[in-house]
């Protein structure tokens, strides 16, 4: 019989994953108020690179927390202390080095904020905890194809997701204001998925990128 806080963690997983799909509804009918939609008169902006900083930060806080509080069991184990390495890395990327890259930018609605602040505290803790607690590998998953397929697409995916960042930071000329979207898609995709992707043989491990995608992917129309 598996511990009640797995089937914890497994709820708040499905809930994630049904959370994300009606968003995705919701924003098809109004997109949200950030980027190009951002309404001028919104009240309660919050600067873009404080706002990006300290939204991602508890994906970052969280596991570390987790970790330094509990008894962080599996994390003895090669594959969890790999994977959730792989987590860290990405978010330390989004919350300590992308947003004070960010070239101007417009504020951010506050409660825009706070919801992916929430986001991120939610998905810190569900893949920390499942991951240093209750995620069983084998101890040679990390030669295992499935993985190294993974670990590729995942270093292809943040390496893909930090070009992108690149290419939108320059593609306003000195002195422009206008909003751009660059045509080649492909850093959406890849960029928000590769990053989940050497554990989603695992029940819970898909529904971050979905969750992201399906609440973002409106605003990118």
């Amino acid at each position: 019989m598996e511990p009640a806080e797995v089937s914890r963690l497994h709820a708040l997983a499905y809930l994630q994953c049904a959370l994300g799909f009606l968003g995705s509804l919701l924003l098809r009918q109004a997109a949200s108020s950030y980027g190009r939609y951002a309404s001028p008169g919104a009240a309660f902006g919050v600067p873009a690179r404080a706002a990006w900083a300290l939204q991602e930060l508890p994906s970052l806080a969280v596991p570390l927390w987790v970790c330094a509080r509990t008894a962080a069991e599996r994390l003895r184990r090669a594959p969890n202390r790999i994977l959730l390495a792989m987590f860290l890395l990405h978010y330390a990327q989004r919350s300590l080095i992308f947003p004070f890259l960010i070239r101007g930018g417009k504020p951010m609605p506050l409660y825009t904020c706070v919801l992916a602040f929430t986001f991120c505290v939610y998905n810190g803790y569900l893949q920390s905890r499942y991951l240093s607690q209750y995620a069983v590998y084998a101890d040679d998953w990390v030669t295992d194809p499935r993985f190294l397929v993974g670990f590729c697409l995942w270093l292809i995916g943040m390496l893909i997701n930090i070009h992108s960042d690149h290419i939108l930071r320059n593609l306003r000329k000195p002195g422009e204001t206008g909003y751009k979207i660059p045509r080649v898609r492909i850093h959406v995709v890849l960029g928000r998925w590769c990053p989940h992707t050497s554990s989603l043989h695992k029940p819970r491990s898909p529904r971050g990128p979905a969750f992201n995608s399906g609440l973002r992917e409106p605003n990118r129309k």
